[in-house]
């Protein structure tokens, strides 16, 4: 299954503010989102993604199951639109697989995607880099003992301010 990360960040590669504050992405990098989980199918996000969308009426993300990854408990208000699960990212994967899924939409947070990125899991990342910096804020990697080498593929101004930068990810 190919998996795809996509992440508006801010040029010093932060995903969100402290609070999970991630409401100042470009217009472009918001229907770039929408594209990709449309295409995709699904979006996978962890559980701070997941309250914040849900607080901020964004959820549940349409044409798309929402995949929320919680080792907590969370109350789904959303029914079949939201799957939440306590799965590893190998599990998500054949869960999507076995519901004839053929492409996983990775939307974040930091922790969720350094979990996919360590299992050597990721195989694309689309970073649209906003003209912004951010003092303090959730980083799109969490730190952790990886060293990940990447292809560009593409990169492309989106407006006048953000650049998009599309990797392949290399697996050694």
């Amino acid at each position: 299954m190919k998996v795809i990360l996509y992440m508006g960040i801010s040029v010093n590669g932060y995903i969100a503010r402290e609070n999970g504050d991630s409401e100042w992405t470009s217009e472009e990098d918001l229907k770039g989102f929408e594209y990709h989980s449309k295409s995709a199918g699904n979006i996978i996000m962890g559980k701070n993604t997941y309250l914040y969308a849900s607080r901020a009426g964004l959820l549940p993300f349409t044409d798309a199951l929402n995949v929320v990854v919680s080792h907590e408990q969370i109350e789904n208000k959303y029914g079949d639109k939201v799957l939440i699960t306590n799965q590893t990212p190998k599990e998500i994967l054949k869960t999507l697989a076995q519901k004839g899924f053929v492409t996983a939409f990775l939307a974040g947070g930091g922790q969720l995607n350094t979990s996919f990125i360590k299992e050597n899991l990721l195989d694309e990342i689309y970073l649209d880099v906003e003209p912004l910096l951010l003092g303090k804020g959730i980083k799109v990697f969490a730190e952790g003992n990886f060293d990940i080498e990447l292809e560009l593929i593409e990169s492309k101004k989106l407006n006048k301010n953000t650049v998009q930068l599309h990797y392949k990810v290399v697996h050694i």
